[in-house]
């Protein structure tokens, strides 16, 4: 794994994640929504709060959140800043602007990229974060690595660094501090334990050994979780021996916290698992324990590129019950109901393929599948039930 400013934290805590095979996945919501606001952050000092909330999608989730933001609270300055800072030579270089985090760096260099960035006396670091809170300012390595690289850049011997909270519902508030000088080595020579730590886990590894773990909840923002040593040895212990809850109203305070720990953990490693373990069935199934066996299934679905016309071919055919049913969204249901009309009984899946084929070689409908996962009985147990 890069050290990226992001992860410093998670180092700190489990330096082996960032030695283990990192599995990538698709950016989370909170993910999409943070890089959305800090967009509409810098779209409407450029041309306006009400044209920058225009270029955000209607059904966007984070739409409203954009609108609530107190634009006269967030001071002015330079968005999305891509930085390095090289644990080995004690200097950092700015990268450039809104990167896609697709950093060029050296092994010696952690990169991250900051929200906001304004200068002035004290220049001024700022990370917006959604409605979860994180650590304080004045302690947060992943706000203090932006400090230190923005101060190494700049010879600067103190900044002030800020984490904006936007709420799911308008809320809005500040965590503030100033990091002087001494602040900043600190942090300086936090990043540099984190890298050592990193590098000896990696040695560790190299070496066929297993490197120390930390299991917690910090693993839920752990990219390597799923291929993390602990993590599956806790899904075997629950694939082979799932807990017994009888014994859980008997649990001392501590126990049931550490309980509670573990269930969090086991919930995202079952998502984890369920989707490794989906891709495995998609491709030619899996058995399943009794004979039975879960298969892929392609299951046709049509979407509607162009209602106007859909509803207009089916107003030709069917006149104006078509928009009494249809209700300006279409569905399989609906298109049934029509048919039927015309042909009843068995005609009524021929007709339905017609029709079908009809509206798509019009371009109003577009054939598409996905695959549904369903258990299919063993043949033996088949044959009994028909019997």
């Amino acid at each position: 794994m890069k050290i990226s400013a992001s992860k410093l934290e998670l180092l700190e805590r489990c330096p082996a994640a960032g030695a283990l095979p990192v599995v990538w996945e698709e950016s989370t919501d909170a993910q999409l929504a943070g890089t959305a606001r800090h967009r509409y952050l810098q779209r409407a000092r450029e041309v306006g709060p009400v044209e920058a909330l225009a270029e955000i999608p209607l059904d966007a989730p984070w739409r409203g959140q954009c609108e609530a933001i107190p634009l006269d609270e967030v001071p002015d300055g330079e968005h999305e800043l891509a930085y390095a800072y090289d644990v080995e030579a004690d200097t950092a270089r700015c990268l450039g602007p809104w990167l896609d985090r697709a950093y060029a760096t050296t092994d010696a260099e952690v990169s991250g990229t900051l929200d906001l960035q304004v200068p002035g006396r004290p220049w001024q670091v700022v990370d917006f974060k959604g409605a979860g809170e994180v650590t304080a300012a004045r302690d947060n390595l992943q706000l203090g690595f932006y400090a230190l690289a923005v101060a190494r850049v700049h010879g600067l011997d103190e900044v002030d660094v800020a984490i904006g909270y936007v709420g799911h519902h308008g809320g809005f508030f500040w965590d503030r501090a100033r990091l002087s000088a001494f602040h900043l080595e600190a942090v300086a020579e936090r990043v540099r334990a984190v890298v050592a730590g990193v590098r000896r886990a990696a040695a560790v590894l190299a070496a066929g050994g297993t490197p120390d773990l930390a299991t917690g909840l910090h693993c839920q923002r752990c990219p390597a979780m799923r291929m993390c040593p602990a993590h599956v040895t806790l899904v075997r212990e629950l694939v082979a021996a799932p807990p017994s809850i009888d014994g859980l109203p008997m649990l001392s305070d501590e126990d049931a916290g550490a309980a509670w720990v573990r269930v969090e953990l086991y919930e995202d490693l079952l998502k984890l698992v369920k989707a490794s373990l989906r891709a495995r069935a998609e491709l030619s199934g899996l058995p399943l324990p009794g004979g039975e066996r879960l298969v892929p299934v392609l299951v046709p679905r049509r979407k509607v590129t162009d209602l106007d016309k859909l509803l207009e071919i089916l107003r030709e055919k069917f006149g104006a019950q078509a928009d009494a049913l249809v209700e300006r969204s279409f569905s399989a249901e609906s298109l049934g109901a029509l048919v039927r009309q015309i042909a009843p009984g068995k005609g009524v899946k021929k007709a339905t393929d017609a029709l079908r084929s009809e509206l798509e070689a019009a371009g109003v409908l577009k054939a598409t599948s996905f695959v549904q996962l369903r258990v299919k009985k063993p043949a033996s147990a088949a044959t009994e039930e028909a019997a």
